[in-house]
């Protein structure tokens, strides 16, 4: 049998086209990654206790909110210091505050703790103000609590 092989220099050519065609295509694969999913019962605990805390804010119901909190921040945080916080972070508008329905969330961040459920943040708004709470959402014994408050808008 007689075989024709191409001239050495074609062979090079085609390799160099082979090797740049796929170093393409697996640039262009890294750019269409698909974004991580969330988790949606996460997701659903976490913007429900965030939202539940807000309203308890806004509403001064500071015992309520106050009971949101994990073990440890409740002894960081007393109602009273929830009242506190709260009228610090909305001293210069005036009246109360409602929940603006703008919730933000996350399931990763670089901070997150083994049992942290999620981040979320919930904008409160009022005349002449414009703010938040952020909060991280844990499990704490099968119960969704949250661990740290960040308060107001960065």
């Amino acid at each position: 049998m007689l075989s024709i092989k191409p001239p050495r220099s074609t062979l090079s050519w085609l390799g160099l086209k082979l090797l740049s065609i796929n170093l393409i295509a697996l640039s262009l694969s890294a750019c269409f990654e698909e974004a991580p999913q969330v988790n949606p019962r996460a997701k659903d605990v976490t913007v429900s206790t965030a939202a539940n805390f807000a309203r308890a804010l806004v509403s001064s119901d500071f015992t309520e909110a106050h009971a949101l909190l994990s073990t440890q921040a409740q002894q960081r945080y007393s109602a009273a210091q929830l009242q506190q916080a709260y009228a610090d972070m909305t001293s210069y508008g005036d009246g109360s505050g409602a929940v603006d329905g703008h919730v933000e969330f996350m399931d990763d961040w670089p901070a997150r703790q083994s049992q942290d459920i999620g981040w979320a943040y919930v904008s409160i708004t009022g005349a002449g103000f414009i703010e938040a709470v952020t909060v991280v959402v844990v499990d704490e014994r099968g119960a969704a609590k949250i661990r740290e408050i960040e308060w107001g808008r960065p």
